[in-house]
């Protein structure tokens, strides 16, 4: 009877402990730096968002939100480095279509897209816009379509497996015939070069392209969402252009390694969330050309599963791999 009163004690004394010990770490978090990982370089649509994002977190937190660029490896790099990271909720991270476009993609991977990761929250879901450089006869998708018939179109995208490239593969199972594809590492440099004329086309998040399609230095051709979007409300949808079924768009998402405390958990998405909802921050994301969407961690683990699934389709049906 003794021994078993002493277990007892021990494990009420061990829950004790640990009840102090998460309401110690829920009222001094975030105690220091929060790291957030970009996998795309600045100036594309993940940065835009995080810098935004990040800075008003720094305010409403009272710790610094640096922002950690690690590009390549077809966002490969800068994902991996938040599976890596520790769990201690100080290291977050970008995420988009192209972690799920990566699991069917690449034959290998460093991390696991559904286990490696704690889910934080939804943040925006982004049409693709496909851009022409202004010398290019193409003025809707039509054109596109029919010159690429005629003759070899060149266009970039942030990288092999992004959604600007699976929506240019898309295009072929409507007519399109001769495409060459030239991956960048981001939509900064691919917008960059397409300014430059050494690409024709490009297919890319819309808040990477605006800017230079209003400043007349690329014309837009189409967007791939279901209705046009507000942010350039001159350019038609892919589904009005007369093309059924061409629905599809990236979207963002936060996320940080496996393991967090889900106290941190809950205190990012309570923070990001408001952030998210306050009037100045939406106006200020929404006329880049992203759409505000957020979520619980539940509810952003189960879009993974079936943007997974989605995408996982969509790459199979292109037929593109990456060893």
């Amino acid at each position: 009877m003794k021994h078993r009163t002493r277990a007892v004690l021990a494990v009420t004394l061990l829950a004790a402990i640990a009840t102090i010990a998460t309401s110690a770490f829920a009222q001094t978090y975030p105690a220091k730096t929060i790291r957030y990982i970009i996998a795309f370089p600045p100036g594309g649509s993940n940065d835009i968002l995080a810098r935004i994002i990040g800075a008003r977190m720094t305010e409403a937190m009272g710790q610094t939100v640096i922002i950690d660029n690690r590009p390549g490896g077809g966002a490969n790099i800068g994902v991996e480095a938040i599976a890596r990271a520790p769990a201690d909720g100080y290291t977050i991270g970008n995420i988009s279509a192209t972690h799920t476009i990566n699991a069917t993609l690449y034959q290998k991977l460093g991390y696991d897209i559904l286990k490696d990761f704690t889910p934080i929250t939804r943040v925006a879901e982004i049409p693709v816009l496909i851009a022409a450089h202004p010398v290019v006869p193409i003025r809707g998708p039509k054109d596109l379509i029919a010159l690429s018939q005629k003759r070899k179109l060149t266009y970039g995208s942030s990288g092999i497996g992004t959604p600007g490239h699976l929506v240019a593969e898309m295009l072929r199972s409507y007519g399109a015939r001769d495409l060459q594809h030239v991956p960048y590492k981001g939509g900064g440099p691919a917008a960059i070069d397409l300014i430059a004329g050494n690409i024709e086309l490009l297919f890319n998040n819309m808040p990477e392209i605006v800017p230079f399609v209003k400043a007349g230095k690329m014309r837009a051709i189409a967007v791939t969402s279901a209705k046009r979007d507000p942010v350039l409300p001159d350019t038609v949808s892919m589904l009005e252009a007369g093309f059924p079924g061409f629905e599809l768009g990236n979207w963002v998402a936060i996320v940080g390694p496996a393991g967090m405390p889900k106290e941190a958990v809950a205190r990012l998405n309570t923070e990001i969330v408001k952030i998210l909802r306050e009037p100045a921050t939406r106006e200020k994301i929404a006329v880049q050309g992203f759409n505000i969407i957020t979520s619980t961690p539940e509810e952003l683990a189960a879009y993974i599963r079936t943007e997974h699934e989605k995408w996982g389709k969509l790459v199979k049906v292109s037929g593109a791999k990456v060893e």
